[in-house]
C-alpha cells in the first residue's frame, strides 16, 4: 500500500506532462499551418480573402523599401497595403503622405474594383483636399514572427477611409470605410533581418 501511493503520483505526473506536450504539439501543428487571412469590411460589408489570393512583395530599390500585400482576385475587389515601416517589428502607418520619398502620397491602402470593375479609392490623394490630412494608425503591425529561414509571419489590422473621389459627377464614386486584419506570410528572398 505504501509503494502504491508515490506510483501513483507519479502516473499523474506523467498524465500531466502528457497533456502538456500534447498542447504544445497541437500550437506547433497550428504555427506550421500557418493560419494565414486577410478579411476586412466596407462600409461593415463583410469580404473575405483566400489565402492563395494574397500576395505580397518587398521593393528595396526605392529610397525607402515598400512592403505591400495585395489581397484579392484581380478584376474583382481587392485591397492593396503598402507600409514604409520596418515590417520586422510592431509599426503603424498612416494613411497617406505628402513627401514623395515616402512612397505613400496616393495612400497606404488603396480599395480597388468596388462598387464595380475599374473604380479605385485610396487612403490619401494629393489632389483631393479631403484626403489632405494623414491619419495615422491606418495599417497596424502587431506583430511580426520569423518562420523558417527566410519567412516572416506578418500580423496586423486596417482601419481607415478610402476617398471615391468628387461623387458630384459619379454617384457610384463614395467614400468608404475599410476595417479589417490580417495574417500573411512573406519569402524576403534577399533580405536578410
Amino acid at each position: 500500500m505504501k509503494n502504491s501511493l508515490p506510483l501513483a503520483i507519479l502516473f499523474v505526473f506523467i498524465g500531466f506532462l502528457s497533456c502538456n506536450n500534447s498542447r504544445n504539439t497541437n500550437e506547433n501543428a497550428a504555427t506550421q499551418k500557418e493560419d494565414l487571412y486577410f478579411t476586412f469590411t466596407i462600409d461593415d460589408k463583410e469580404v473575405s480573402i483566400p489565402s492563395e489570393e494574397i500576395s505580397t512583395s518587398y521593393n528595396t530599390a526605392l529610397k525607402k523599401p515598400v512592403f505591400k500585400i495585395f489581397a484579392g482576385e484581380y478584376g474583382k475587389i481587392n485591397l492593396l497595403l503598402a507600409t514604409t515601416e520596418d515590417v520586422t517589428k510592431p509599426s503603424s502607418t498612416p494613411s497617406g503622405s505628402k513627401n514623395f520619398d515616402d512612397e505613400i502620397t496616393q495612400g497606404s491602402v488603396s480599395l480597388q474594383n468596388f462598387p464595380e470593375k475599374n473604380y479605385t479609392s485610396n487612403s490619401f490623394n494629393t489632389n483631393f483636399p479631403a484626403s489632405s490630412i494623414p491619419v495615422p494608425d491606418a495599417i497596424v503591425i502587431t506583430e511580426s514572427k520569423r518562420f523558417g529561414e527566410k519567412y516572416r509571419i506578418i500580423t496586423g489590422k486596417i482601419n481607415v477611409k478610402v476617398f471615391g473621389g468628387d461623387a458630384t459627377n459619379d454617384p457610384k464614386v463614395s467614400d468608404h470605410i475599410i476595417v479589417g486584419k490580417f495574417r500573411v506570410k512573406h519569402e524576403f528572398s534577399d533580405v536578410k533581418f
